[in-house]
């Protein structure tokens, strides 16, 4: 059964990466054609008459390739479309995005539930026939909370789209088509970024509105004055981190181009670094240092954005001499993480060879 079941998954992978390869080919071949859309009829070899013999030859056909290759336009939008063919056309986004909803909507189901139980119980945790108000923050708490899973998820979609070219050998025939790369790694973070942003905004704002039909009958406390942003920072800000969060893995994976590698990485840097870094604070109280990095990682900085301006996360609730960014210093610090990442993943497209 050992056996069956490593044929069957390596039968699984084979074909995925032939569907990756198939959709990257479709998708160029598309490019191609938007681009050249004279090519056919250019290339058609046309009868010509020689004025001295009074024969008719035929057109080179390497002269009338080269005339039709001068009127190639690649434009940064038909690379777009190209893009977003590709990533859509892989079955992991498809499977990766549902589960993402499942997992956003089955969170923010149970978190509804949980407030709405405690709202029942006192300090001492003793049951009250009436609950006591619900304040607001926890609701957009809640919605924060729900898309822990979804950041990773679509992290992943945003490494296979790079690193599935590469595993494919496909990525030569897009480059052959679009030998600009920093316009083909452009476009791609702009097709991941658009992918990144709509389902994020999408499962937010469901979310949103699970939370308020489930909690609709019991009390809830307003936004204070300070608070009053804290739906359009969890809604739209949360999209956008999403989609920083993903450009950031975009960059990882063009930096390794390897699947297993750059979802291995991206893993331990967004979810496991804090905790490592936790423990060896905890070894020594000492190693002040570890603390702060941990403050400065991928998962710590969205957590404290989607939290917004909260007092909890107040810089003068912690040990003084304590770097620790605010809701919007962490919104720069991961538009710093995806900047370098993609930009350093770019460099590395652009001047390594694609074997």
């Amino acid at each position: 059964m050992t056996a069956n079941a490593a044929n069957t998954m390596t039968a699984n992978v084979m074909a995925e990466n032939t569907m990756t390869m198939n959709a990257a080919n479709t998708a160029n071949i598309n490019v191609m054609n938007r681009a050249m859309p004279n090519a056919t009829n250019a290339t058609a070899e046309k009868p010509v008459q020689n004025h001295r013999s009074g024969n008719i030859n035929q057109r080179p056909k390497d002269l009338n390739q080269n005339r039709s290759m001068a009127h190639v336009h690649l434009s940064f939008l038909g690379s777009i479309r190209a893009e977003l063919l590709k990533l859509f056309s892989i079955a992991s986004t498809w499977w990766l995005s549902a589960i993402s909803v499942l997992l956003t909507v089955g969170f923010a189901a149970m978190f509804a539930w949980s407030v709405k139980q405690e709202s029942h119980y006192d300090a001492r945790g003793k049951w009250m026939a009436t609950a006591a108000p619900i304040p607001r923050t926890e609701l957009f708490n809640c919605v924060a909370q729900s898309m822990a899973f979804a950041f990773i998820l679509i992290g992943v979609v945003a490494i296979l789209s790079i690193t599935g070219e590469y595993g494919t050998s496909s990525v030569q025939m897009s480059l052959v088509v679009n030998p600009r790369r920093v316009m083909f790694m452009n476009a791609k973070a702009v097709a991941v970024a658009i992918y990144s942003f709509v389902l994020s905004l999408v499962m937010l704002l469901v979310s949103w509105g699970l939370l308020e039909a489930m909690l609709s009958g019991s009390k809830q406390t307003p936004l204070g004055s300070k608070e009053r942003w804290l739906p359009l920072i969890v809604v739209l800000g949360g999209a956008a981190m999403v989609t920083l969060v993903a450009e950031f893995a975009l960059g990882l994976g063009a930096m390794l181009r390897s699947t297993a590698g750059g979802v291995v990485v991206f893993i331990a840097i967004y979810t496991m670094s804090t905790s490592i870094l936790g423990i060896i604070y905890g070894l020594s109280k000492h190693m002040q240092w570890a603390m702060e990095l941990s403050n400065l990682m991928p998962s710590s900085l969205v957590d404290t954005f989607m939290s917004g301006p909260s007092p909890v996360s107040a810089p003068s609730q912690l040990p003084k001499g304590w770097f620790v960014p605010n809701w919007w210093q962490s919104g720069l610090l991961m538009l710093a993480w995806a900047a370098v990442f993609y930009i350093v993943g770019t460099f590395i497209v652009r001047k390594r060879d694609v074997k």
